[in-house]
């Protein structure tokens, strides 16, 4: 199910947040030039990652809120330009693919700020049933830590977002998607095939779980703004 919305005359197939929803989200009103970044955040974004860019479990977005502004305008021209959101089973990310294609690069650098100034919204549920956090770290540190620190909150060098911060099901998704190539597999996405290739060392699904299990166990209250530009 979908819905087909026309912007300056190429129509563009507005997916449903999720596959699995349990009802049909509203289309948002889709972005126009003169739209300025906080209503393009509150009236488009806010539709699916809430208006404090938590995210919404229910329809599998995740918590956005103070990503760093290059890593959103990074993503966002990803999905803009087909590195991301062009796989079919993919949902959620042709969803992405559909409004980005509708931002003005103006836009995209401006609701980037927008989103990296919200505080951190730090996961309600911390834990994952079942993870061994012990094998969890030993695996982060010899794979993961590299690129993304060793207390997961990104680097800006290596074009890796903090960890910290997003939900475990959304994680554990992006892992799979990447092992799965529904992810990073397109040409001249660098740090996309980086993660590609490190996925192949989490071997199966207890492994995920582990080391999910210790990124989540990373997350405690922190003050505003942790991982903003500044902080990297």
């Amino acid at each position: 199910m979908g819905w087909v919305v026309c912007l300056g005359g190429v129509s563009v197939l507005r997916m449903l947040c999720a596959a699995d929803a349990p009802s049909a989200v509203p289309a948002p009103p889709p972005p126009t030039p003169g739209m300025t970044a906080e209503v393009l955040f509150g009236t488009v974004c806010a539709q699916c990652h809430g208006e404090k860019g938590e995210g919404k479990e229910e329809l599998k977005s995740p918590s956005i809120a103070n990503l760093p502004a290059w890593y959103v305008v990074n993503q966002l021209k990803n999905f803009q330009e087909g590195r991301r959101g062009t796989e079919p089973t993919d949902v959620q990310g042709q969803m992405m693919a559909a409004i980005s294609k509708a931002l003005t690069p103006a836009q995209i650098q401006e609701v980037a700020k927008v989103v990296a100034s919200k505080p951190i919204v730090m996961p309600k549920v911390i834990e994952v049933a079942d993870a061994d956090i012990q094998e969890g770290m030993m695996l982060f540190q010899e794979r993961c830590m590299e690129c993304h620190r060793y207390n997961a909150s990104g680097e800006l060098a290596f074009g890796s977002p903090p960890l910290v911060g997003r939900q475990h099901w959304y994680l554990m998704a992006q892992i799979q998607k990447f092992k799965s190539g529904a992810r990073g597999a397109v040409k001249g996405d660098v740090n996309g095939a980086k993660m590609v290739f490190t996925s192949t060392f989490i071997e199966d699904e207890q492994a995920l779980k582990n080391v999910v299990g210790y990124i989540m166990s990373l997350n405690a209250p922190n003050p505003e703004g942790l991982f903003s530009d500044s902080a990297q």
